[in-house]
């Protein structure tokens, strides 16, 4: 998977409601404070990785920082030997944004690796059940495509390049919906159960 450079986009309120959401759902080894400050080191981001998909890191590469040099040195390796595999990087600039604890910095690169967490766990899923159809079945195929590419490589290879960005854009676009409903529906429930205490204390 072609890895490259991201930088991560501002976010709106509702955007930033649900990094807060999903990240208070990840056990994480010490709590939430506060967040620019928690994160400015990169282990709560490995260990978010690591909730997710414990094959692609070695949580004992990051330890707790305080220094900058230390801070830079546990992001550089999630860029490195995380990141990379999962098609993407943090940029320098978005990396000494965290460190120096910019506001909302750590809420964006969250958004960023929650996008790209979801998209490298479904490729994943895609790969493993391709990996289970039968020896003879997986030759079969393989004969036809070798078959079609001689007559049409060059088109196809282009058309595939459109059709993936697309489809990594529509993908984004729909887990955006999704997160935006949820949220919708959580605070749904959070209004009804107000108004239902309300009434039990005979407020109109």
């Amino acid at each position: 998977m072609k890895s490259k450079d991201m930088d991560a986009p501002p976010l709106s309120e509702d955007e930033l409601n649900e990094i807060y959401n999903w990240v208070d759902s990840v056990p994480l080894s010490r709590p939430k404070k506060h967040i620019g400050r928690d994160f400015a080191d990169g282990v709560l981001i490995a260990e978010i990785i690591q909730h997710y998909v414990p094959s692609i890191i070695d949580i004992h590469n990051y330890s707790l920082a305080h220094s900058v040099q230390q801070k830079q040195y546990n992001w550089n390796t999630l860029n490195a030997k995380v990141f990379r595999k999962m098609g993407f990087q943090i940029t320098q600039k978005d990396i000494d944004a965290v460190i120096q604890v910019i506001p909302e910095a750590i809420e964006r690169i969250l958004k960023v690796i929650q996008v790209k967490l979801d998209m490298f766990l479904e490729h994943s899923e895609q790969n493993q059940v391709q990996k289970q159809e039968k020896p003879n079945e997986i030759s079969k195929n393989q004969n036809q495509v070798n078959h079609s590419k001689s007559a049409v490589n060059n088109k196809q290879n282009d058309k595939d390049l459109v059709i993936q960005d697309q489809k990594e854009t529509i993908e984004i676009l729909e887990l955006k919906i999704q997160k935006l409903e949820q949220l919708v529906k959580l605070k749904d429930s959070k209004i009804q159960q107000l108004t239902q205490k309300l009434q039990q204390a005979g407020i109109k």
